[in-house]
């Protein structure tokens, strides 16, 4: 890295090159240096493609699945609780299809941000695509922990907002599944709270339930 005249910091590529004299000693170095800020750029764009949802700017389902590795092998070494939670929001379709695509993405960066804020710090949410989203909620030590999480994420799905000159309410059914209680793998894992979230739909929406075994 090296400073360029205005003083900002740029990528540089140097290619150095010895020189000897007759009797085949270095005498000096030469280098020649190229400026690759495109490429890093170019680089950190790509990166940021493969690992978050290109409207939102939420983790992806590539990037979710990295965490949940990390998330669970931590959880279980320090004797923790991991809550994954899988969010559907109730009513959006019909937001999509009274006021159109345009205005149903501007509802999604507008949830998406509302569950960031709601989130502790350290917490993960995910957009898996369409109105689908994925929480993480980390190190946990007892299972009532998550609850005002929950609440609070709920109470911010459900604040109305404007779209087209027009207000739109719209709310989020939850299912919840706790690692390592649930004690399975990443992808079993988010069936579980995907079926634990429609069951908080078909008890009426706008709520959370949570996933237990059948017996």
């Amino acid at each position: 890295w090296t400073r360029r005249k205005s003083g900002q910091e740029s990528p540089q590529m140097l290619a150095n090159a010895a020189v000897p004299d007759e009797t085949r000693h270095i005498r000096h170095y030469v280098g020649a240096f190229t400026d690759i800020s495109h490429l890093k750029e170019h680089e950190a764009e790509l990166e940021r493609i493969a690992h978050y949802d290109t409207l939102t700017g939420l983790p992806n389902r590539r990037l979710l699945a990295d965490r949940m590795t990390q998330e669970l092998a931590r959880t279980r070494r320090r004797g923790h609780l991991l809550a994954i939670c899988y969010l559907d929001l109730d009513g959006f379709k019909a937001v999509n299809d009274q006021l159109g695509h345009e205005a149903g993405d501007q509802l999604l960066v507008e949830i998406g941000q509302r569950l960031k804020n709601a989130l502790r710090t350290g917490d993960t949410v995910a957009r898996l695509g369409g109105d689908e989203f994925v929480l993480l909620l980390c190190d946990l030590t007892q299972e009532q922990e998550c609850l005002p999480v929950l609440e609070r994420v709920l109470g911010a799905v459900a604040v109305p907002l404007t779209l087209q000159n027009r207000q739109v309410t719209v709310s989020a059914s939850i299912g919840v599944t706790l690692f390592p209680r649930d004690d399975t793998d990443s992808d079993q894992l988010l069936r579980h709270a995907d079926q634990a979230m429609y069951q908080a739909k078909e008890a009426g929406k706008n709520r959370f339930h949570r996933f237990e075994a059948e017996p």
